[in-house]
């Protein structure tokens, strides 16, 4: 069906593809996999046609009606879903983190008219069927932009199927997914793969896949190599240990500039709303200093409205008994207060850096301020940590690098660095390590055990259990409220 001939491609004149060839045959199901930076993404954008090659071709080997083209046939066969929403309805909106949070400050976009403006029709049976299958239709009267990042994506996934496709091309599919919901993609796609003549390409990391992929085509800085799929973890053996500057271990157990605390966070009876939907209700939590929860979930029960509460980006935060840092939220505290003690890492918040011109070092310094645009001058050894991170994750060459041109796992690590640079006493991480090839997660997760000390506190929040840090002293199960 697809035949690729020794293609290059380049992304914003870096070169991200070299000489990459293989074919995938109609109805072979496929995963493109490869470290962070190596072109996934890239290469499904140019066989989608968005982006240009420099170098070879890609043929489709496929029958065309009379007057019908090949452009014909991919505008109207080939559906992609990447990581970002990509839909006109919901990108031609002025956005900001926050508002997801916002009850009242709403698009009025629902789920189901955001549907309905990509073809859905609620009296065909098909589509009934794909809605009920990957529960969708209970958001469907929900605000767009309040759903949650798993829930985003199987929103996103189903809008591509009910288009029909032909090729379905599925970037990071599994990214902010639950358990449940992984396996729940995986059937789907096993039984759309038996019911019609469909070819589905994969690109990213998991650790599952539908049993219809029975290859793998693996990208590195020369080529493709085609075989076989095989697990993407690395196991956490001593050798796979990375060194740590002992320059940063002593950064972090200087804690002279934390304030005097012995309650890092105290939520009481916590009930958090919105007109369709309730996410918390009498909600009690308790950290004391140097604890370390992780908080477990599935799609839609309040992890990161529970981030957003603490971080004083919920509105919300300030109607509720809340302490932190021994001190009661809304007396002395205000938003500015809050984040100078915290650092953190949202699943989303990397689609909030929109300057084209920040640098991948500036992104990392903005972790020393409360506020994207505050500018002061760093000490010498600020900037000495930052430099000694960048060596840390092996991407000093990224330090220059304009943001906006890095790949997602790239910009997910430059934000992950971002959330610790500046050695607060709380850390707030929700899927850290989110797009992060095996190799780079298992630096963050063991800088993480290497460089808190007893008197860090920390909430982790992932949906892997082998990406809990060893050093996690408590966890918590959310529910969803029905």
């Amino acid at each position: 069906m697809i035949e690729l001939t020794q293609i290059s491609l380049y992304r914003y004149q870096n070169l991200v593809l070299r000489n990459v060839s293989f074919c995938i045959s109609q109805g072979e199901h496929v995963v493109i996999s490869g470290r962070n930076g190596v072109g996934k993404t890239s290469l499904l954008d140019a066989i989608k046609g968005r982006l240009p090659l420099r170098k070879g071709r890609i043929t489709f080997n496929i029958d065309l009606e009379p007057d019908e083209t090949i452009f014909d046939w991919k505008r109207k066969y080939i559906q992609s879903v990447s990581f970002a929403d990509s839909n006109r309805l919901f990108l031609n909106k002025e956005r900001y983190y926050q508002q997801r949070f916002h009850a009242f400050d709403s698009d009025d976009i629902s789920v189901s008219e955001y549907l309905a403006s990509l073809g859905y029709e609620s009296s065909n049976s098909e589509h009934l069927r794909l809605i009920h299958r990957f529960n969708i239709a209970q958001l469907l009267p929900v605000s767009r932009v309040k759903l949650s990042s798993g829930q985003t994506r199987r929103l996103l996934i189903i809008t591509a199927l009910l288009a029909e496709p032909k090729l379905l091309l599925l970037d990071n599919p599994y990214v902010g997914l639950d358990e449940s919901n992984r396996h729940l993609l995986n059937q789907l796609l096993d039984e759309i793969s038996q019911s019609t003549e469909i070819t589905i390409i994969l690109a990213g990391f998991y650790t599952s896949l539908p049993s219809c992929v029975r290859s793998e085509i693996i990208l590195n800085s020369t080529g493709a190599i085609k075989g076989e799929p095989k697990s993407e973890m690395i196991a956490e053996r001593p050798e796979n240990r990375p060194s740590i500057d002992p320059i940063i271990i002593d950064y972090f157990r200087d804690t002279d500039h934390w304030p005097i605390f012995q309650t890092c966070l105290s939520l009481d009876q916590i009930s958090i709303g919105y007109p369709d939907k309730q996410i918390l209700k009498d909600f009690s939590l308790h950290i004391n200093k140097g604890e370390k929860w992780t908080i477990l979930g599935e799609n839609g029960a309040g992890k990161s409205t529970l981030i957003g509460l603490i971080s004083a980006d919920h509105p919300q935060a300030y109607t509720n008994d809340i302490i932190l840092f021994d001190q009661s939220r809304g007396t002395i505290q205000n938003i500015w207060d809050v984040k100078e003690k915290i650092g953190f890492l949202s699943s989303e918040l990397h689609a909030y850096f929109h300057d084209p011109e920040w640098t991948c070092y500036d992104i990392v310094r903005q972790g020393y301020y409360v506020s994207m645009y505050a500018r002061r001058t760093l000490s010498a050894t600020q900037e000495g940590i930052i430099e000694a991170v960048f060596r840390y994750f092996n991407k000093s060459a990224l330090r220059s690098q304009k943001y906006s041109q890095c790949s997602t796992g790239e910009q997910r690590i430059v934000l992950f660095m971002r959330a610790i640079i500046k050695n607060p006493p709380m850390l707030l991480l929700d899927e850290p390590f989110q797009c992060l090839d095996s190799e780079m997660a298992l630096r963050a997760k063991f800088l993480l055990e290497s460089i808190l000390t007893k008197d860090h506190s920390m909430i982790f929040i992932t949906h892997y259990q082998h990406e809990i840090p060893s050093i996690m002293t408590h966890d918590l199960e959310l529910k969803t409220i029905e």
